[in-house]
């Protein structure tokens, strides 16, 4: 098209050279002939209309084809661009219909999916997807089309049958008049085997931290055989308590684990003051007490992910201030420890200790439902006792 605009500039200006010179040739320069004078100036005028003719139509036609030409040479190279662009990505890239039926795949999509790309653009873009994820297309289109774009993941079905999990961010475009949908398909395959791996590394790391709670909770318990098994009994007696006041998984996984440890300060006990079936004498009473400092001291240097600490230290502690070892009240004490006290209070009157036999949950739940609103908070005491009375909860 270039070259024929210049030949066509070419022509038009030669064929306004050849007329001129022809006018001058053919008309002499003067003459006295007053009819012939006129002829010249009629002649002069077709000349001057004949070249206007020309030129402005010449003119008016070398500019919009030129106009034309400049347009196309910018589309086509905004198009090779595109095309290129596509090609070069690093993800998949799928432009298809809203029945799925693909226009265009890029290099990369190719690649991927195991196929050249006469055969993927026969390929409805659905049907990729494994069949787990087939029934949720429609519903992923109806989205899409209110939002303009969605990403969700998804897994795709290579040429060979072997499965490619994807990330894919698809847009509605327009082009020609109708819409289509681009897809950007990123093969997320590392990702999931990362996130296995750390899943399986964070499970390890789980059980490594169960193992050593629970082998911190056996230590005290060797030291004090009556209160065998106390610990895990309130833990679990806690964990429901807060499963029934609507606290977080979070929070419940908390209360677990500083049920499991509550009592681990009484390793600085003298054992045979653990364990003596007598009354014991003030300062011995203070030295059990000192369990919750020292269980504090003792936890309060690991990072656990709770406040697994401040529920050790305040266990003890009593709504009105009665409590130990700091004497707070009201909202100071956590709603962990909270629930803690009460399940500790309950475990510990149903259970056999060496200074008095066990009593009945009937009357543990009566002794906190006594002291409900005093030293007990109420909602934790309603909760415990219908845990009991209405939903069967037992020790065992």
């Amino acid at each position: 098209m270039k070259y024929f605009l210049a030949i066509f500039l070419s022509l038009t200006v030669l064929v306004v050279a050849v007329l001129i010179l022809f006018y001058y040739q053919a008309t002499p320069l003067s003459s006295s002939n007053p009819f012939r004078i006129v002829i010249d100036a009629a002649s002069a005028r077709l000349f001057l209309a004949a070249l206007a003719i020309t030129l402005i139509p010449g003119a008016v036609g070398s500019w919009f084809l030129a106009h034309i030409i400049g347009r196309h040479e910018l589309l086509k190279d905004q198009m090779e661009f595109n095309v290129q662009l596509f090609s070069a990505a690093t993800d998949s890239v799928m432009v298809h219909e809203l029945n799925g039926k693909c226009i265009y795949a890029n290099d990369e999509a190719c690649r991927c999916h195991g196929y050249e790309e006469e055969e993927l653009v026969r390929i409805n873009f659905y049907e990729l997807n494994a069949p787990e994820y087939v029934n949720t297309v429609e519903a992923k289109i109806e989205e899409l089309m209110k939002k303009g774009r969605l990403t969700f993941e998804s897994t795709h079905i290579r040429k060979d049958n072997s499965l490619m999990p994807v990330e894919v961010k698809s847009r509605i475009i327009k082009a020609g008049g109708r819409k289509l949908i681009l897809s950007v398909i990123h093969d997320i395959t590392e990702r999931r085997r990362t996130e296995e791996e750390l899943r399986q590394s964070s499970e390890r790391l789980q059980r490594a931290i169960e193992g050593t709670i629970n082998a911190v909770a056996l230590t005290t318990e060797f030291r004090d055989p009556y209160t065998a098994g106390h610990q895990h009994r309130v833990a679990k007696l806690a964990c429901v308590i807060a499963k029934e006041l609507g606290l977080t998984e979070e929070q419940i996984e908390g209360v677990r684990v500083a049920g499991t440890l509550h009592d681990i300060g009484k390793i600085y006990v003298p054992a045979e003051i653990l364990s003596r079936p007598g009354r014991l004498r003030k300062n011995e009473i203070n030295l059990v007490r000192d369990h919750a400092q020292v269980g504090y001291d003792l936890l309060n240097k690991i990072e656990f992910p709770w406040p697994v600490a401040q529920i050790v230290f305040q266990h003890h502690e009593r709504m009105d201030g009665s409590g130990y070892p700091l004497g707070i009240s009201g909202g100071e004490i956590l709603v962990e420890a909270q629930i803690m006290g009460v399940a500790d209070v309950v475990e510990a009157m149903a259970s056999h200790r060496p200074y008095r036999p066990a009593l009945s949950v009937e009357e543990a739940l009566l002794e906190i439902l006594q002291q409900k609103g005093v030293l007990y908070y109420p909602e934790v005491v309603d909760a415990c006792i219908s845990l009991f009375t209405k939903k069967g909860f037992t020790f065992e």
